[in-house]
């Protein structure tokens, strides 16, 4: 093994050329940031020929790989620079790891055709494997502070990445491309799912990543077959005789998120600050920072409408003002866009945002598909079911939904009604032998899934909320009664005889988002024993998480290392008043949330629902939800950023004017899975697609087989993460200030004189705040208010003021 150091980095490289270790200097932890062989080879996991600096290229028609040539030549130039020679019949491929920068690792890839004729190169993927790892390890430190969530940033000439610890603390590590493009990035999972075997945690895995400099990264033609805004089809490579193609990265450790786009700007990249949502009708605006003697040739925007692709140039849009460039622009087509700006040196930046309809557009429509589509009825095979029908309590989010859309927005009854057959007919008789709660049904062969209650309870306790002219089958304080005696089944572990279930009462879940307004409900309507026991048991359960914090389980599930734990844990901490031990997991919330110049891959990081990291719209929803909760107890607007960022990953699940997916939408309809990579090598259809996990039974069912029969459909477990939604930025907007300047989070701002004009984004706008000047509006009797104006340290009604 060989090895270079620098004051910065140390890198050591095996016999066969794979990067074994790569350390920094200043870290504490000396987390390994490439995935480790001795780990794979400790769980048979057969690969090698993902480390980190393998690489397979096809050439010419043949398939090349460097793990299965001659070993290559290693020269050691001095003690800051490796360079590795992989001779094949008609070219070379050579990799330089070079440190001689000091503060910063180069690597280098280049492909020279040595022969006399043309080489026609197909493909060139480069294995850049770094630490993306959820260890078998019950202890939560080894995942949380040797591994890393992946942040892709694609674009011609500037792509970048972000390898985030998920501790949140730093050094991190970017990744620049400074020479040559990088047609994306692909990767690999392989896991290990013991989930019907009894045990928990159940899950364990890892993504190795692949760079794709030449072609798609697939031969499977249903990768991406509707991805205009990556060009998935990639024409060959010629590369004339003696001749090279080459490429560059540069590595450089960063502590924020505003590190690492600073870090870019140092080696050339533009800094482009965009929202990741405009709403139809409303007005986008990206602000341009370049570097050095950079100047703007032309600016341009993309979108695709009803197949066919247009390119709108906006270049005479962009005003210059003070250190940056400014684009305004209104937008009133839904679809996604993509900005892309030409330099004067002839590179390129671009960035992805989506213009969407108004969220309760997307809410009500959601809703009606729902009840009218998804209804069973009672003639139905599963009779007052909403479809797809799955023993998992998920797929009753979408029933919580229905009753909450009909108690903040319009009333209508029939949706209504057919909620509370669910709820009578359906759920109570299916989870509970004789519909008594303190008699769950074993509906996992040998066991029952605690976390299932969660959702049980919510949809009786959202009952609970309506008149009882407006109820057909028990009056409200009924359902409330039952809500309570639910949750006190979920949260005692001594009304459960077997360790797992006895266990799992110990899990937080999506409970959290209505507990403590259930405990007020008990108590206002005099249900005393109810509340307080249960009262009781969520006390008990609050300290418990908090002396339990040092230790992070609360990142446990029954996986080993997961959002939907630390997510709600965070949550659950700030309502019981500990925010010291809630920050600790607000840290792995935002080391959680991606940041990129793709709204899409903005996403809560989770892999194992579509065994690549993926935009997951239940637990993508419930983590940003619990993020903005965060940050309305810490007040620090990191949180607040990453919390919409998030959210609005999320509605990409169920925007029907989608085009760049294969899997294109109807009105009201939604697919529970965005897959980010591209390509997902497990499943190369799933490539920057939309899905349900259901797909999986389609195949070998791998990770969810079981767990699925062959109809469960795309959307069997959303829902809940909108109930979650309309707690949060489905009613709030927020100010605040940024380098001296008032911002706007869920909605628009402009300054007219003294002035601020905000409008909402908002699905049912009630409620505006701006922390720093201690300020808030809270409309009356829940009316909704879609513009407000802040003037003088305070917010006042637009229409009252003669504004509106």
């Amino acid at each position: 093994m060989e090895s270079i150091k620098n004051s910065v980095f140390s890198l050591y490289v095996s016999e066969r050329g794979s990067v074994e270790k790569l350390l920094l200097t200043s870290d504490a932890e000396q987390m390994n940031w490439v995935i480790d062989p001795a780990y794979i080879q400790s769980w048979g996991y057969p690969d090698e020929d993902k480390l980190f600096g393998n690489f397979v290229v096809r050439a010419n028609g043949t398939d090349y790989e460097s793990l299965k040539s001659e070993p290559p030549l290693i020269r050691k130039t001095n003690s800051k620079k490796i360079e590795l020679v992989y001779s094949f019949a008609e070219f070379d491929v050579q990799l330089v790891y070079d440190l001689g920068g000091e503060d910063s690792l180069s690597w280098q890839i280049s492909l020279k055709n040595n022969g006399t004729e043309e080489l026609v190169v197909e493909s060139f993927y480069v294995w850049s494997s770094v630490a993306y790892v959820m260890f078998k390890d019950p202890d939560v430190h080894r995942n949380i502070s040797h591994s890393c969530a992946v942040f892709p940033s694609l674009s011609e000439s500037f792509s970048k990445f972000a390898f985030v610890r998920r501790s949140n603390n730093g050094p991190h590590l970017g990744m620049y491309a400074v020479k040559g493009t990088t047609q994306s990035m692909g990767t690999y999972c392989r896991f290990e799912n013991n989930f019907f075997k009894d045990v928990s945690p159940s899950l364990d895995g890892l993504l190795y990543h692949q760079l794709v400099l030449v072609g798609t990264g697939t031969e499977d033609p249903k990768a991406s077959k509707a991805d205009w805004i990556y060009n998935g089809v990639a024409e060959p490579t010629i590369v004339a005789a003696g001749r090279s193609l080459a490429w560059e990265y540069r590595f450089l450790p960063f502590d924020s998120q505003g590190q690492f786009y600073e870090n870019g700007a140092m080696l050339g990249h533009p800094v482009i600050e965009f929202p990741p949502v405009t709403i139809a009708g409303g007005t986008f605006e990206a602000a341009i920072r370049l570097q050095g003697h950079q100047q703007p040739a032309r600016l341009w925007l993309e979108s695709n409408t009803r197949g066919q692709h247009i390119r709108k140039d906006v270049t005479d849009q962009l005003e210059f003002q003070g250190e940056r460039y400014v684009l305004r622009t209104e937008l009133n087509q839904p679809g996604e866009r993509k900005l892309s700006l030409l330099l004067d040196n002839g590179k390129t930046d671009s960035v992805i945002f989506n213009v969407m309809e108004p969220v309760k557009e997307i809410i009500e429509a959601r809703v009606d598909y729902i009840s009218r589509k998804l209804y069973a009825g009672a003639g139905g095979k599963t009779p007052h079911a909403f479809l797809p029908v799955s023993n998992q309590g998920e797929s009753l989010g979408k029933v919580a939904l229905v009753l909450l859309k009909n108690v903040m927005g319009t009333i209508e009854l029939e949706q209504i009604h057919r909620a509370e057959n669910s709820a009578v007919h359906y759920i109570r008789p299916k989870w509970f032998h004789g519909g008594d709660f303190l008699k769950p049904v074993s509906l996992y062969g040998k066991f029952y899934r605690i976390i299932d209650f969660d959702y049980i309870a919510h949809v009786y306790y959202l009952l609970s909320k309506f008149d009882a002219k407006q109820l057909i089958h028990n009056r409200p304080e009924d359902y409330l009664k039952w809500a309570g005696e639910v949750m006190i089944t979920r949260m005692d572990a001594q009304l459960h005889e077997d360790e797992r279930e006895q266990k799992e009462t110990e899990m937080l879940g999506v409970y959290v988002l209505f507990i403590q307004d259930l405990l007020n409900d008990l108590n206002r309507l005099g249900m005393a024993d109810l509340h307080d026991r249960l009262s009781s048991l969520w006390e008990t359960a609050t300290e418990r998480f908090r002396q339990e914090s040092k230790d992070y389980k609360g990142a446990v599930t029954e996986h080993y290392y997961d959002n939907a734990g630390f997510g709600p844990t965070c949550e659950a901490l700030c309502l019981g008043g500990h925010l010291a031990e809630a920050e600790k997991y607000g840290e792995l919330l935002l080391a959680n949330i991606g940041f990129s110049n793709d709204f899409r891959a903005q996403n809560p990081d989770r892999w194992w629902e579509s065994l690549s990291y993926m935009t997951h719209s239940l637990w993508g929803g419930m983590v940003a939800a619990s993020t903005l909760v965060g940050y309305e107890h810490f007040r620090k607007t990191d949180y607040l950023s990453a919390a919409y960022r998030a959210t609005m990953a999320v509605f990409y699940c169920y925007d029907w004017h989608a085009t760049a997916t294969d899997k294109k939408l109807e009105k009201g309809e939604a697919a529970s899975t965005y897959s980010v990579a591209g390509p997902n090598l497990n499943r190369p259809d799933l490539s920057r697609n939309r899905f349900g996990q259901s797909v999986f039974t389609e195949a070998d069912g791998e990770i969810f087989k079981g767990l699925f029969s062959d109809d469960s459909g795309y959307d069997w477990d959303m829902g809940e993460e909108l109930v979650a939604y309309l707690a949060g930025f489905g009613t709030k907007t927020f100010l605040y200030y940024r380098d001296g300047e008032v911002h706007c989070v869920n909605g628009e701002v402009t300054r007219e004189g003294d002035q601020y004009r905000v409008t909402s984004y908002a699905a049912y706008p009630k409620e505006f705040y701006f922390y720093e000047e201690n300020a808030s509006y809270i409309s009356e009797s829940g009316e909704e208010v879609r513009t407000i104006i802040f003037e003088k340290g305070s917010f006042a009604h637009a229409t009252k003021m003669g504004l509106g």
